[in-house]
């Protein structure tokens, strides 16, 4: 339902005067310098293909087929040698058998010759004749014996089954693997470290304290939207983290969260003010500016604020309420009232199935589900005042603490705690973090700081 309408003439007057139709050719020159520039990579990455494919992997295959032939050239060389060496050894032993038969043989016929021709008159002499003819007859059963004992030589070739079956097994010559396109996510255990970092100013001329940024999101378009409280006033930031553009707000902006493509959600809590104003006001951006679009006022402080999937969660020091956008249906999911700050600020996982909150005043990070069950608490009592906590698209969980950023990674049902940055990145007092899944970079916003520092990490 929209609270009120304009025409489109009465919006766009002045339009041609404004700073962002101005821009446009600019901007439209640039993305079509940046779209020249990734086509022409896309086309040297095409050649860069065709090369690889035929030259440099044709090339390995040729290789590899020369290798294979020297291979089987050896084999081969091996198998024939070892063949004439069997075929020697095999007929040498033949041979001999051979020659111990022609040495009987000729015996035999000698001695049988020498009785014939002296032995027919004498007896004595045919005695001694016979005595050794019989003897070498004995000689040549011996000589039958062991030859008939033996089986007969073959000579065969049998080849070697598993060569054949191993390359028959093989679909082809190695693995074709093709690499790149999309870049493999990070797992929700993936554990982060900063490759480097940059402060950036967001204090405008008509600021008048110091910057204190208590929230910030970015937007599908790339830009940053951050709250600073001590200003009262919402900054929109482009992808380079410059201010564009400044909205005033009420008494005080404590947290904003993005709700849509272009609508955000901005905390309005004002503790001090006899009314005690805690309210949420909806803004959506449009060509770089924030146009206020509906207000939901509370009974109950707004300190800290999450969307998923309709419901807003919001923190109010000691409890975690919960608003359906579209219905407008309200209630408290979670309370602790054994401190003043033990419910500060939250964040909810992609699909709602864990809530982050943080305790200050114990020092812990404590997880719930939808159901208000409460899942784990992280207690920390070396990583003082837990403020702010954030949950990425694939689940990756920071955590602002006194003077410095970290990580909880979970392995195996574990929360695992690793510093990420501190004071050597420029860190004084996070209180506000936004994560840039495009470009690999969280953002922190600070206390009492003009800066914010954007830490591009890698894993």
């Amino acid at each position: 339902m929209c609270s009120a309408a304009k025409h489109v003439p009465e919006i766009a007057k002045g339009f041609h005067e404004s700073r962002e139709f101005k821009e446009l050719p600019t901007r439209i020159s640039e993305i079509k310098k940046d779209l020249k520039n990734a086509r022409q990579s896309l086309h040297d990455n095409k050649k860069a293909i065709e090369k690889s494919g035929d030259q440099e992997c044709l090339q390995q295959i040729h290789t590899l087929r020369q290798q294979f032939n020297a291979i089987f050239d050896r084999l081969e060389q091996r198998t024939v040698s070892e063949i004439e060496n069997r075929k020697s050894s095999v007929e040498g032993k033949i041979q001999t058998d051979i020659d111990r038969i022609d040495d009987v043989t000729e015996r035999l016929q000698k001695l049988s010759d020498d009785l014939k021709d002296g032995g027919e008159n004498n007896e004595a002499t045919s005695y001694i004749g016979f005595a050794k003819c019989d003897d070498e007859v004995w000689k040549a059963n011996v000589l039958l014996q062991d030859i008939n004992k033996k089986d007969e030589y073959k000579l065969s070739f049998q080849p070697n089954k598993s060569i054949t079956a191993f390359l028959s097994s093989l679909q082809m010559l190695g693995e074709v693997i093709c690499e790149g396109g999309a870049k493999p996510l990070p797992g929700p255990d993936c554990v982060f470290k900063v490759e480097k970092h940059a402060l950036h100013n967001v204090k405008v001329a008509d600021d008048k304290d110091i910057c204190n940024i208590s929230g910030m999101c970015n937007l599908a378009t790339g830009e940053f939207l951050v709250a600073d409280t001590r200003n009262c006033k919402l900054k929109l930031l482009n992808s380079n983290y410059e201010v564009i553009s400044t909205c005033a707000v009420l008494k005080y902006p404590k947290d904003v969260c993005l709700t849509g493509e272009r609508e955000v959600a901005v905390a309005v809590d004002n503790y001090g003010d006899v009314k005690g104003r805690h309210e949420i006001h909806f803004f959506r951006v449009r060509s770089g500016t924030l146009l206020k679009a509906r207000t939901i006022k509370l009974k109950h402080r707004c300190i800290g604020l999450a969307h998923s999937n309709g419901y807003l969660y919001i923190t109010a020091n000691t409890g975690l309420h919960v608003y359906s956008i579209l219905s407008g249906q309200r209630k408290k999911l979670y309370s602790d009232k054994t401190g003043l700050y033990t419910v500060v600020k939250c964040a909810v996982s992609p699909g709602g199935s864990r809530i982050y909150i943080t305790n200050n005043d114990q020092s812990q990070l404590v997880i719930l589900n939808r159901d208000d069950i409460k899942l784990s608490t992280l207690t920390l009592p070396r990583l003082k005042y837990p403020v702010e906590v954030h949950v990425t698209s694939l689940h990756h969980v920071f955590v602002c603490f006194c003077h410095l950023v970290q990580t909880v990674t979970i392995n195996e049902g574990k929360q695992i705690v690793t510093p990420l940055a501190g004071d050597e990145e420029g860190l004084t007092e996070p209180t506000a973090l936004c994560f840039n899944s495009s470009t690999n970079t969280l953002v922190v916003g600070q206390y009492c700081n003009d800066n914010i520092v954007a830490l591009q990490m890698k894993h």
